[in-house]
């Protein structure tokens, strides 16, 4: 799509020039991404959120 094309232009250009990260993110999802998979962490206070 147009946005990744856009993400991609950006980090050509700042390879180029290069500028990098460290990358030392940990990428966790939000929600599961299996329905019957119940949450791994975060259910909240609350309950598990919908």
């Amino acid at each position: 799509t147009d946005n990744a094309a856009m993400i991609a232009w950006a980090g050509a250009e700042r390879l180029a020039l290069g500028l990098t990260d460290d990358l030392a993110v940990a990428a966790r999802a939000r929600w599961p991404l299996d329905q019957n998979q119940s949450p791994a962490y975060g259910a909240g206070k609350l309950g598990a959120k919908a």
